[in-house]
């Protein structure tokens, strides 16, 4: 008898700590001889069903057995292990919990297509939700998702979002020059301690209809004048704003009085 029939011959009858070590083989028909064992049990297949290195093909025969297929700790293991097939992984996603789905879209080991399908569903869900998972989502979603939240704009979730380290200055600045977002918003970004001092971010706000005047015009001293040129020049720049513009110019000798 070779080794791997006999290693066979042990998953089947193998105890609680023989199945431990057993979740570990390298084989798949070792492994798949595990599931006959009637002391296996939830912990034992969360560790096959986490595994990286074993066959896709026996990932999606733990899906297709009925009692791993409706246990909620299994399915989401398979969901977010990238050996599992997509189309399983896909299918995965209409069972899962809205905070896992967010955690999900987070995970770089996670196929872009399944991540993408998971953002896409917590965008459909997002405005009917209550704010306190709102909250709850802004703590662990990707950064797509925090843009969502953004333009949906309730007033305690916003500050959550901004303190999300996956935000970008690229971020802020898309929700800044998006129609969509609330002026409340606005001013929430032009107010925040790390997106308010940051250069492009500021360009961005002095652009915007809805930031206020006041909070604005602290930008310009720290500007650089080809900058401030550019804006002053800017068609999209408020009205109101052009003259401070104007007058912080001139300050600098910037600009010509008889033009």
């Amino acid at each position: 008898m070779n080794d791997i029939t006999s290693e066979i011959k042990k998953a089947i009858t193998a105890n609680d700590e023989e199945l431990k070590i057993l979740v570990h083989h390298f084989s798949v028909e070792v492994l798949k001889n595990i599931f006959i064992n009637r002391n296996l049990n939830e912990d034992h297949v969360y560790v096959i069903a986490n595994r990286k290195n074993i066959s896709s093909s026996l990932l999606e025969y733990i899906y297709n057995i009925r009692k791993w297929k409706e246990n909620y700790k299994i399915i989401s293991a398979l969901c977010r292990n990238p050996r599992t097939p997509e189309k399983i992984a896909l299918q995965i996603l209409k069972s899962l919990r809205i905070l896992d789905l967010a955690e999900l879209t987070r995970n770089k080991q996670v196929r872009i297509s399944v991540r993408s399908k998971a953002e896409l569903m917590i965008s459909e869900k997002i405005l009917s939700l209550p704010s306190g998972i709102k909250i709850s989502i802004a703590r662990r979603a990707s950064n797509n998702v925090l843009l969502k939240l953004l333009e949906d704009g309730v007033k305690e979730v916003v500050p959550v979002c901004l303190d999300n380290p996956l935000l970008t200055e690229g971020d802020i600045c898309k929700t800044i020059h998006l129609r969509k977002t609330p002026s409340h918003v606005i001013n929430m970004i032009a107010s925040h301690p790390k997106w308010s001092n940051r250069y492009e971010v500021q360009k961005a706000l002095i652009r915007n209809n809805y930031s206020k005047l006041s909070i604005i015009v602290n930008f310009f001293e720290k500007m650089m004048t080809h900058d401030l040129i550019e804006l002053y020049e800017d068609p999209n720049v408020p009205i109101s704003t052009k003259p401070f513009l104007y007058r912080e110019l001139l300050r600098r000798n910037a600009i010509d009085i008889e033009k």
